[in-house]
């Protein structure tokens, strides 16, 4: 029977190690206070003005129900709208068009 060069707590040892290693590592990598520092900011947009990324407002209803009946009377058009408070918006490709149909 081989006699074995070292201690049988040596691999335990090892994995705890290796374990404590790999939880460090991890508080590291999920923290965030390390990426506040390096963080890009995103440009906020003027004040009085709201960023809607793709959208464009085409009507602003007076409450939110009138500004869901625009929306719904786009739908039927075929023309892709959503409602931000009273806000109606839509793409800027249909923006024309949706404009059209809210005045007529």
């Amino acid at each position: 029977m081989p006699v074995s060069s070292y201690h049988y707590l040596m691999g335990p040892l090892v994995a705890l190690a290796a374990l404590g290693v790999l939880i460090l590592i991890c508080r590291w990598v999920f923290s965030t206070s390390h990426r506040d520092r390096r963080a890009v900011r995103r440009p906020q947009p003027p004040q009085g003005s709201a960023d809607y990324g793709l959208l464009v407002p085409i009507a602003g209803a007076r409450t939110p129900a009138d500004a869901a009946m625009l929306r719904q009377v786009l739908h039927d058009a075929g023309i892709r709208a959503t409602v931000d408070g009273t806000q109606v918006l839509v793409f800027r490709a249909d923006a024309s068009r949706a404009r059209g149909l809210v005045s007529s």
